[in-house]
């Protein structure tokens, strides 16, 4: 039940971080998108959220979860995928 509820969090923020570091990362290369997927991003996927799915945080509130606990599990899951994707592109370089 958790780990859906954190999933969908997690998919919900990166909705709104994944078109912000794709235009990011065509105008200013692949590096510094990967490095704004793990950070700036989390902050325009919270404002995203914030501003169009507020009432969703009632249901995370009823599992138990606060606001600031979400985020940091979804920092902590970009911040992985990010270093993953870094070593991939180090490696095929």
């Amino acid at each position: 039940m958790y780990s859906k509820a954190i999933s969908k969090y997690f998919l919900d923020i990166n909705m709104f971080n994944v078109p912000f570091c794709l235009i990011f990362g065509l105008m200013s290369g692949f590096l510094w998108s990967v490095v704004v997927f793990s950070s700036y991003g989390i902050l325009i996927g919270y404002l995203g959220y914030q501003t169009f799915k507020k009432n969703e945080y009632y249901a995370y509130y009823n599992l138990g979860f606060k606001k600031t606990d979400l985020l940091k599990k979804v920092w902590l899951l970009n911040t992985s995928i990010s270093i993953l994707i870094f070593l991939i592109y180090l490696i095929f370089r």
